[in-house]
């Protein structure tokens, strides 16, 4: 009688790479392909600001309420800055609760993209719209005679 012998989960399957820090500390293949910010040029910060009306590639987005800034200690001994853009959705940014939080983590600006800190990432970010600023709100006067 010949007993039957499960086979690793990793035998005769492809492995797909890590796209985040969390997959790639959970034991997937960190290929180490990462995107960087260019020395000198804008940051997730200097691309979003609070109150921008942001969307995903995958069809999720809201209204901008914070950004961090994170960073991760890569295999290749470098620690590479990426942020986390928090958002709720729009009919909620009046009054929201901590269930109304979303996050968009791991995020990179390249050039005038925000795209994700792992090349196997695809995901993207867009800016659909922007806050008005106090210094952009004109004010009407009236001379009175």
């Amino acid at each position: 009688m010949r007993s039957q012998r499960k086979q690793p989960p990793s035998a005769g399957k492809p492995t797909s790479e890590a796209h985040s820090t969390y997959t790639a500390g959970l034991g997937a293949p960190d290929c180490r392909r990462y995107r960087r910010t260019a020395p000198g040029a804008p940051t997730v910060a200097d691309l979003l600001r609070p109150g921008d009306r942001v969307a995903t590639s995958y069809n999720t987005g809201g209204v901008v309420i914070e950004l961090k800034e994170y960073f991760y200690a890569a295999p290749t001994g470098e620690t590479l800055s990426h942020w986390t853009i928090v958002y709720v959705p729009p009919h909620r940014v009046a009054k929201y609760g901590g269930s109304d939080r979303h996050w968009l983590n791991e995020c990179v600006a390249v050039g005038d993209r925000i795209l994700m800190l792992f090349e196997a990432n695809s995901d993207e970010v867009f800016v659909v719209g922007r806050a008005q600023s106090a210094e952009a709100q004109r004010f009407r006067t009236i001379l009175i005679t």
